[in-house]
């Protein structure tokens, strides 16, 4: 899988630290897993968005590689930001969950995705983003995205460049007030 557990962990914790800093400066208190899921696949749709002609059978544009990638940071971001309020829940239906195993459900979805795909003849980005964008489940739709991703030879350091460039950009937003 394109990201590693260690990678994962430490933007786990990036994102920890920017989702403190927003809530403290807004007065937010409690935020909702349905919003931050939401948030994520507003996201999702916005990074398939940037496929251009590789999604929408009207268009003819190529893809936007730098805008795709982008657009998936900001959905690791949202889907970061989900784990770690999760973890936090106070509810025995988390009470086990941290953010190893939280890598490992994606990991495994990640695996029950590919073994899906190594199956499919011809397969096409569009096969992809519209198995990605389906998906009821954000972890299952988390590791679709990662597989589009290395489906267009994106890297591990390509999310992790972008995702410290675009964390940078939001505590910028929050110390200024203006997002």
């Amino acid at each position: 899988m394109i990201l590693s557990e260690q990678t994962f962990i430490e933007l786990a914790g990036k994102q920890e630290v920017l989702d403190a800093k927003i809530k403290q400066k807004n007065g937010v208190t409690d935020l909702p897993l349905r919003r931050i899921e939401l948030y994520f696949r507003i996201e999702l749709a916005e990074c398939l968005n940037e496929m251009k002609g590789d999604f929408k059978h009207w268009s003819n544009k190529p893809m936007r590689r730098a805008e795709f990638i982008e657009e998936l940071v900001d959905a690791l971001h949202f889907y970061l930001s989900f784990v770690n309020h999760m973890i936090k829940q106070d509810s025995p239906f988390f009470e086990d969950m941290d953010l190893q195993s939280a890598y490992f459900d994606v990991v495994t979805e990640y695996d029950i995705y590919q073994d899906y795909i190594s199956g499919v003849k011809e397969l096409t980005a569009w096969d992809i983003a519209t198995d990605c964008i389906g998906s009821g489940q954000i972890n299952r739709s988390l590791a679709i995205l990662l597989s589009l991703a290395e489906y267009y030879e994106f890297t591990e350091q390509d999310i992790i460049d972008t995702y410290n460039r675009k964390n940078a950009v939001n505590h910028d937003r929050s110390d200024s007030g203006v997002y």
